[in-house]
């Protein structure tokens, strides 16, 4: 992960600059909606809508409007022509009962002097409700903090909010023929006034309904007043709801009876809100490639689910506060696709979080048939909506490519291999996957930033020793080898599109270590590879992404620094199975030219040689390989020896030849051992092995596993010379091993 990187989290705030915050195009249509408010003459009052969906950029533009407005009075010294300007947003303070109140005082104290007559009437409105029990001297307060910064009477007070129906403070207000008389003289003050006012009321779709009916109906009824034009944003279709109730007729008298002009709020271009995106997300983009499944995240994704600023910031927010958390453990692309989906697609998300074991075919779906499958997909198609089902399971399918052609059925278009997916940490890989849904790389996983490390010091064998090493001896909480799973990463650079370029420092570090991950005892699990497998195959893969004219020069230089003969002898097997030498029914492509095969076993039959006299050889974790080439060089009767002398004096030596005569169930909590073919008599001899077992057996001290694969050693081999035609026996050979 990065060090000292920061992402700045944007916020939900409206812009109010024209000049240098318009990054959606809403200038142009603010400056015309202001021009047109400072021309209106409204003796009468005016009230405008102002329509856009909920997060569209509605107060942004109330912002532009009030900017363009103030540049309009610092233009003209005619008062006649400037207009004041009062935002109110009502949904700060809860209960948004004291409109009435708050429009008396800033109205008045705007009109006279504020020790005069005006002031003494706000004074009687104060006193009216100062002793109901809604508090709305308070709620008075709250509101004049906000909008009258001249330490007037409701700046100075102080206190809590309540809420209580505005219908009732609005019947109270026109009971009281004082306050009546006031009313009225207002109106004529205002139209005698060379003063025009526009209030702006926003996010009326934030409120309740209860609430949204009341500020409506205080505009229609002592809100209208002369030269006071009203611009009220919101959501039509939140708005009409409110106010249409059960009776559902008030709705369409809205429109006509209280708002006299609606307009709508200009849809900002696709291009403009991808854009925004482009820039808040740069850290994800400006990576990605012009693949296949990025252009299908984009169009079935990204283009769907970006339809207004709200929808940008959501979208950056949550891309910036997980990549934080995964920088480097996770694929880029997906965790922008998995956020999308999580914030748009909920269903979707819903499924993917709840059919780990589907999409992995781990579980009851290791051996699940198609029925099963297709009914777990089934249920998703079923809940995802007719008119997006299929950019939905397309971004899916792009994600989890495995799970292509269940989800896509004929319209699965191949996506990219599983290995591919392994390699850049996808979502559809185990790693990536609870990796994203952990909000921190997978404890059952090889960190990414691991992987990476390695790869990046590809010429460096002391570092990829020391790194495969410190996976020694490590298991994640599903029991897998922590080793073999490292193994395994490293064996995907070498697959799929682009391959890594093998190092000889790569291989080096693996002969290094070679001999110590053969002698790993892993659970006895049945769909796990053992690191042992999974080195074989790294070196396999290397070999053919070198090729024959390269691949074999490069084993002879590795062959030639290794000291371990049981290694040596287990890579030199396998080549020869690929070049029919050990098989000759493999199907293998070879690696390396017979040649280069037959350098290898020059160097393999000097190391086992040296280590046999040394006395070094018998601390191999098995013999198998290394019997079989020292008997294809040449030198069998010393092999068979060898073996003999071993395993008349060890039990331990016993077990470590029975692990390449036996075979072993998996999956099983301890492994039972079969012996089924006829050991090579070039290298043993079926009544030795019976005395030999029966000895260690009858006197030896052996762990239960020993027992159990050195008894199937003796009943096999009883089996095997019980249906093998005796000869005539030969002494002499017989006494070389007894």
């Amino acid at each position: 992960m990065i060090a000292n990187t920061h992402y700045q989290l944007g916020d939900d705030q409206p812009k109010g600059d024209p000049w240098r915050e318009d990054r959606l195009g809403f200038a142009p249509f603010a400056e015309q909606l202001s021009k047109v408010i400072a021309n209106l003459r409204v003796p009468n009052g005016y009230v405008i809508g102002l329509h856009g969906q909920w997060g569209s950029g509605k107060s942004t533009v109330l912002n532009f409007v009030n900017a363009y407005l103030k540049k309009h009075n610092d233009g003209t010294a005619i008062e006649s022509d400037k207009i004041e300007t009062i935002d109110f947003r009502p949904w700060i303070v809860a209960g948004h009962q004291d409109l009435i109140s708050v429009f008396f005082k800033v109205l008045s104290e705007n009109l006279g002097p504020r020790d005069g007559w005006w002031t003494r009437r706000w004074k009687q409105v104060v006193r009216l409700f100062r002793g109901t029990s809604d508090n709305l001297i308070d709620l008075v307060a709250t509101i004049g903090v906000t909008i009258d910064h001249t330490g007037g009477i409701a700046s100075r007070a102080a206190g809590t909010v309540a809420k209580k129906s505005l219908g009732g403070l609005i019947d109270r207000f026109l009971a009281n023929p004082s306050l009546q008389s006031t009313y009225e003289i207002l109106k004529i003050q205002l139209a005698g006034s060379s003063r025009r006012f526009l209030v702006t009321i926003d996010d009326l779709d934030r409120l309740e309904d209860d609430e949204v009916k009341s500020i409506m109906r205080m505009v229609k009824t002592v809100g209208r007043l002369p030269n006071v034009t009203y611009l009220l944003a919101y959501d039509r279709a939140i708005v009409s709801t409110a106010l249409d109730g059960a009776a559902g007729r008030v709705g369409p008298r809205f429109a006509e009876k209280i708002v006299q002009q609606e307009v709508e709020l200009p849809n900002p271009s696709k291009n403009a809100l991808l854009t925004i995106l482009d820039e808040e997300i740069g850290f994800v983009t400006s990576s990605s490639d012009d693949s296949t499944r990025w252009v299908y995240i984009v169009r079935d994704g990204v283009h769907r689910w970006i339809k207004s600023p709200r929808d940008v910031l959501r979208l950056s927010n949550a891309l910036k506060f997980s990549w934080s958390a995964l920088e480097g453990e996770i694929d880029p692309q997906d965790l922008l696709a998995m956020e999308g989906v999580r914030l748009f697609d909920d269903v979707a998300f819903n499924w993917v979080r709840e059919n780990r074991d589907f999409l992995f075919g781990e579980g009851r779906f290791q051996m699940a048939d198609d029925d099963v499958k297709k009914s777990i997909v089934s249920d998703l198609k079923e809940r995802l909506h007719d008119n997006t089902r299929s950019q939905v399971l397309r971004v899916l399918t792009v994600l989890f490519p495995q799970a292509g052609k269940w989800l896509e059925d004929r319209n699965f278009f191949g996506g990219e291999t599983f290995v591919d997916v392994v390699k850049r940490r996808g979502v559809g890989s185990a790693p990536g996957y609870d990796a994203f849904f952990g909000l921190h790389p997978s404890a059952d996983a090889i960190p990414k930033s691991v992987v990476d490390a390695v790869v990046s010091n590809m010429d460096n064998s002391d570092e990829i020793e020391r790194v495969i090493r410190s996976y020694f001896g490590k298991q994640n909480s599903r029991g897998e080898l922590m080793v073999g799973k490292l193994l395994d990463e490293l064996r995907t650079r070498y697959q799929g599109r682009n391959p890594a370029v093998p190092t000889q420092a790569l291989l080096d570090a693996i002969f290094r270590v070679g001999e110590d991950v053969l002698g790993i005892d892993g659970p006895n699990q049945a769909f796990a590879l053992s690191p042992r497998a999974q080195i074989s195959f790294l070196i396999g893969d290397m070999m053919e992404q070198w090729g024959p004219a390269d691949a074999g020069e490069q084993l002879v230089k590795a062959f030639q620094k290794s000291l371990s003969a049981v290694f040596c002898a287990d890579i030199y097997v396998d080549r020869g199975r690929e070049l029919g030498v050990f098989d000759s029914q493999s199907n293998e492509k070879a690696e390396i030219t017979i040649e280069d095969f037959n350098r290898l076993g020059e160097h393999v039959i000097q190391l086992i040689k040296h280590s046999a006299e040394s006395g070094t050889l018998a601390n191999s974790p098995f013999y198998y390989n290394i019997a079989r080439s020292w008997a294809h060089l040449g030198d069998a009767d010393d092999a068979k020896k060898w073996l003999a002398h071993g395993m008349l004096e060890s039990a331990e030596f016993m077990a470590k030849v029975g692990r390449g005569l036996t075979g072993h169930t998996v999956g099983t909590k301890t492994p039972e051992y079969s012996m089924r073919d006829m050991p090579d008599p070039q290298l043993y001899d079926l009544s030795l092995l019976i005395e030999a077992g029966k000895n260690h057996i009858a006197t030896s001290n052996l762990s239960s596993d020993q027992r159990a694969l050195i008894a199937e050693i003796v009943l096999g081999s009883e089996r095997l010379a019980s249906r093998t035609p005796k000869s005539p026996p030969d002494s002499e050979n017989q006494s070389e091993y007894v």
